[in-house]
C-alpha cells in the first residue's frame, strides 16, 4: 500500500503544479508565440476535480523501480524551490527583466526558414506580427540570397479554398507585399509562398491568428494605492461578454519592472478591470511609471471553445501622478492555496523509496 501510495502521490504531481500556476498565475508559458495550437487554448479547459488510476496503471505504479522514484524526488525538489521562489511575489505581479522576450514582445513572430538547394544559405519568411485584429494588414517579408520572383496563397488552416493569391514585389534580395484585410480571414491562417531561387523553386509556409475583437481596452479609469498594492483600474468595451484576462508590463522608464495579470467575469458594454502591482516589484520613488504591451483575451468556457483575443486603442499608459510613498511597504504573503501546493510539493521532495 505504502509503494501504491507513493506513485499516486508521484501522479498527482503535475496536476498540482498546473493548478497552482494556472490559470490565475501571471506566468506564461515559454511557448514560440507562432504555434498554432496554443498552450493557453488547452489550460483554460475545465480543471478535473479527480485524478483515478485504473488497474494497468496501479500494478505499473508497484512495481516502479527506485530510480523511477528517485527522479520524481529530484523533479518535485526543483519545482518545489522554483516554486517557492516565486511566491516571494504576487501571482498577479511578478518581476519582469529585458530576458522576458515573451511577455515584452508577446505577438512576435518567429521567422520560419528553409535552406536553398546548394545549403549555401537560407530563406527565411517574416511577419510583422503573429496575432492580427481586423481590419489590420499582414506584412510580409521573404529575404535570402538569389530570390527573383514570389507568391503568397492565404488560406484556413482547416479549410481548402485559397483565400487570396498575390505576387510579392522584389527588391535588393527580398521579397514584400501588404495584404489588405478581408473578412473571410477570421480564423487560423495559413501563408504558403512560392518562390523562384537561384532558379530553383521553393516552398515555405507560415501559420498565423486573424481574430474579430470580442473587447476594446480603451483607457485608465484610476490608479489608486490600496495597502501593499498599486491599484491601475482600466476600462473595457466589451462586445462578447465573458471571462476575460487582461495582461500589461509596467515599466519604470526604460527599465521593465513588472508583468501584470488579472481575470475577471465581464458584461457586455463598458466594464472595469483592475490590474494590481505588488509594493515588491516596485520602486521607492519614480515619476515616470508607465503601462504598456496590453493583451486581451476572452478565455474558454467550456472544453474545446477557443480563445478569443480583444485589442488595445492605447499603447502606452503614463502613471506619473502616482505617489509610491504611500504604499505599506510589507511583504506578499501567500494564499492558503499556494501554501498548500508548495507543502504538497515539499513533501514529495522528501519522500523515502521504498
Amino acid at each position: 500500500m505504502k509503494k501504491i501510495f507513493v506513485v499516486i502521490t508521484s501522479a498527482l504531481l503535475a496536476l498540482v503544479i498546473w493548478r497552482a500556476i494556472t490559470p490565475n498565475s501571471s506566468i506564461q508559458p515559454k511557448q514560440s508565440p507562432n504555434v498554432l495550437k496554443e498552450v493557453e487554448d488547452i489550460q483554460e479547459q475545465k480543471e478535473p476535480d479527480v485524478v483515478a488510476l485504473d488497474k494497468e496503471q496501479a500494478t505499473s505504479a508497484i512495481n516502479m523501480s527506485p530510480f523511477q522514484l528517485t527522479s520524481t524526488q529530484k523533479a518535485a525538489k526543483a519545482i518545489a524551490s522554483n516554486y517557492r521562489e516565486t511566491l516571494r511575489f504576487a501571482p498577479y505581479s511578478q518581476p519582469l527583466s529585458i530576458h522576458d522576450i515573451d511577455r515584452l514582445e508577446p505577438n512576435r513572430f518567429i521567422p520560419v526558414t528553409v535552406p536553398n538547394s546548394d545549403l549555401s544559405g537560407t530563406i527565411a519568411l517574416v511577419l510583422n506580427k503573429y496575432r492580427f485584429t481586423y481590419p489590420e494588414p499582414i506584412e510580409l517579408q521573404l529575404t535570402g540570397e538569389g530570390i527573383t520572383q514570389a507568391k503568397v496563397l492565404v488560406s484556413l488552416v482547416d479549410g481548402r479554398n485559397v483565400l487570396l493569391e498575390r505576387e510579392l514585389r522584389v527588391e535588393q534580395g527580398q521579397a514584400v507585399t501588404k495584404l489588405s484585410a478581408k473578412d473571410t480571414f477570421i480564423g487560423d491562417i495559413q501563408l504558403k509562398v512560392t518562390a523562384d531561387v537561384g532558379g530553383d523553386p521553393i516552398a515555405i509556409v507560415a501559420q498565423a491568428k486573424y481574430v474579430q475583437p470580442s473587447a476594446k481596452l480603451v483607457g485608465l479609469k484610476y490608479i489608486d494605492v490600496q495597502g501593499s498594492d498599486l491599484i491601475i483600474a482600466l476600462e473595457l468595451d466589451v462586445e462578447d461578454a465573458g471571462i476575460y484576462r487582461v495582461r500589461a508590463n509596467l515599466f519604470d522608464g526604460g527599465k521593465p519592472l513588472a508583468h501584470l495579470v488579472t481575470k475577471s467575469k465581464l458584461a457586455n458594454g463598458k466594464q472595469k478591470i483592475t490590474l494590481k502591482a505588488h509594493q515588491s516589484v516596485l520602486p521607492n520613488l519614480s515619476n515616470d511609471l508607465k503601462l504598456t504591451t496590453f493583451i486581451v483575451e476572452r478565455m474558454s468556457s467550456v472544453p474545446g471553445e477557443r480563445t478569443r483575443y480583444g485589442e488595445s486603442l492605447i499603447t502606452e499608459i503614463p502613471l506619473h501622478t502616482v505617489d509610491l510613498s504611500d504604499l505599506k511597504r510589507e511583504p506578499y504573503k501567500p494564499s492558503d492555496k499556494e501554501r498548500a501546493s508548495l507543502q504538497f510539493l515539499e513533501g514529495m521532495a522528501q519522500q523515502t523509496p521504498l
